[in-house]
């Protein structure tokens, strides 16, 4: 969410200087009825508050990953960082994948 407002806002703010230079070198041309200084000034404030909010965001997405625990996606109960399941829980996936794989229906032992 955060890469998304930033990469928006910062789009939002270069498409606004485009266009102002764009009104500015051409002051006669359709441009610059269509866009006003005030629009250009609102369109680049859009695109400056976006950033900042990305920013913000930002900051409290990694706050929020220092604090938060992983938990099982099974069971909730909290495991180490960097995993997806706990002991219980993988060892039951494993064993099920083992059986899947080993029991095919023309095999004898």
């Amino acid at each position: 969410m955060s890469a998304l407002l930033l990469r928006f806002g910062l789009w939002t703010v270069l498409i606004s200087l485009a266009l102002y230079v764009i009104s500015e070198t051409f002051p006669s041309g359709p441009t610059a009825e269509f866009l006003s200084s005030s629009l250009l000034q609102k369109i680049g404030l859009v695109g400056v508050l976006m950033v900042a909010v990305g920013f913000v965001v930002s900051f409290f997405d990694k706050a929020a990953s220092k604090v938060m625990k992983q938990r099982c996606t099974v069971c909730r109960k909290p495991i180490p960082h960097g995993e997806i399941y706990c002991r219980e829980h993988l060892r039951r996936i494993l064993e099920d994948e083992d059986h899947r794989r080993h029991a095919t229906p023309g095999r004898h032992a």
